[in-house]
């Protein structure tokens, strides 16, 4: 019997598994107010602790996700679906608990993600990308503590694959926001954030793993 694959919100789990010729997907939201820069605590310093989807080390060869739904980042500001919108001078986010920053110079307000093994992230944290201009890749290999974008999971309408680090044990996915989008500050002011994503993640297992 297939091993059932967490997907919660901090301490509540929230999943609808769909299982079939090996692959795993689930099905959930993603409130506007997910700090993904908190993924792997205890507590969000700012909105709420995001969703994740968790697997064993080495048994998911690709991930793929496919999100609708609309957010805003702020009152006042304008409501963008997954992909993001064009925004002042986009997105620069710093590094923060052990989690890298984030850059996209044309796009805000969208979804992102992040691996983690079963530790709690701490330090520095790995090289911070750079996804301006680069949104619409083919396949993604993000080290472990390495924030990415996400988007709608597509680029046209080609699943973007998504490929864990090795010892990679949990997928988290929120919304990358920050007091000052544009000004290289750190992540915050989540609280004022309003919607949320409808997110499916699929698993694709390993070689080994079907």
């Amino acid at each position: 019997m297939p091993t059932k694959t967490l997907i919660a919100f901090g301490t509540v789990a929230l999943l609808t598994a769909h299982l079939g010729r090996a692959r795993q997907t689930f099905t959930f939201t993603v409130p506007a107010t997910s700090n993904v820069f908190a993924a792997g605590q205890t507590s969000a310093f700012s909105g709420t602790l995001p969703p994740y989807v968790s697997f064993a080390a080495g048994s998911v060869e690709a991930i793929t996700v496919e999100a609708v739904g609309k957010v805003t980042l702020g009152a006042g500001e304008p409501y963008s679906g997954p992909h993001g919108i064009a925004f002042y001078d986009g997105t620069n986010l710093s590094s923060i608990n052990g989690i890298s920053g984030l850059i996209d110079a044309d796009l805000g307000f969208f979804l992102t993600g992040v691996f983690l093994d079963n530790s709690a992230p701490s330090g520095a944290g790995p090289s911070i990308l750079d996804f301006t201009g680069k949104e619409d890749f083919t396949d993604l290999h993000p080290i472990v503590a390495q924030s990415f974008y996400v988007g709608n999971g597509f680029t046209g309408t080609t699943a973007q694959l998504f490929i864990p680090p090795a010892r990679a044990t949990r997928l988290f996915l929120g919304i990358a926001d920050g007091c000052v989008l544009d000004g290289g500050g750190p992540p915050g002011c989540y609280l004022d954030n309003v919607g949320d994503f409808l997110v499916s993640v699929t698993l694709h297992p390993a070689t080994a793993a079907k």
